[in-house]
């Protein structure tokens, strides 16, 4: 009898893999042969899954912005204004060991994205969604009278994008500099800013 296979777990392995292979050696290291040495799977079945490197790094890239998703969600299930907000935006920084992998994937995503049309395509889309969801939190904070009158929901939208991927960045290159608890201050800070 042939051996049953769950598609969707053999999938998460490979993604797996290239997330470590990303995470400690660098885009440039995720190859079907690589990601066939880690995984100990052959080049053959890697091609079942994927059609290549770039679907890898693709699905690594979108298995990173569904994490932080996940994260948000399992935290506040049903997030509203700035307390909404303020879980979405501690999963996107690199608190942890987990977030801070996340981080060095997104990085070296974006140094591909800027040659490549589909991968700049696929980053902004999930940029967008991430703007969108700041936007309504940060407008429904206005709304429940958080914020002070006024607030251009959409500018502060995107300072915070501004600010989370850059505290990424920070974290990733200057760690000893951007320590969980500076991020967290900062967030804070910017947010009081903000209040009512």
């Amino acid at each position: 009898m042939p051996k049953v296979v769950d598609r969707e777990t053999r999938r998460e392995e490979i993604i797996a893999a290239a997330w470590q292979l990303i995470a400690t050696e660098g885009i440039a290291a995720v190859t079907t042969r690589r990601i066939a040495e880690v995984t100990g799977y052959s080049n053959g079945v890697l091609r079942y899954y994927f059609s290549g490197k770039d679907a890898v790094v693709d699905a690594a890239f979108t298995g990173v912005f569904d994490a932080t998703n996940e994260r948000a969600r399992a935290a506040d299930p049903s997030p509203r204004g700035l307390t909404g907000l303020r879980e979405l935006a501690l999963q996107i920084m690199p608190l942890d060991e987990q977030r801070l992998i996340e981080a060095r994937i997104a990085i070296n995503f974006w140094q591909q994205a800027l040659s490549s049309p589909g991968k700049a395509a696929l980053h902004a889309d999930m940029i967008h969604q991430w703007r969108t969801e700041m936007v309504e939190r940060f407008q429904e904070a206005l709304d429940d009278g958080e914020l002070v009158h006024g607030v251009d929901v959409s500018e502060v939208a995107d300072e915070l994008l501004a600010m989370l991927t850059g505290l990424q960045i920070l974290a990733v290159l200057t760690p000893a500099e951007t320590s969980p608890e500076r991020e967290v201050t900062q967030y804070d800070a910017f947010i009081r800013r903000l209040r009512a």
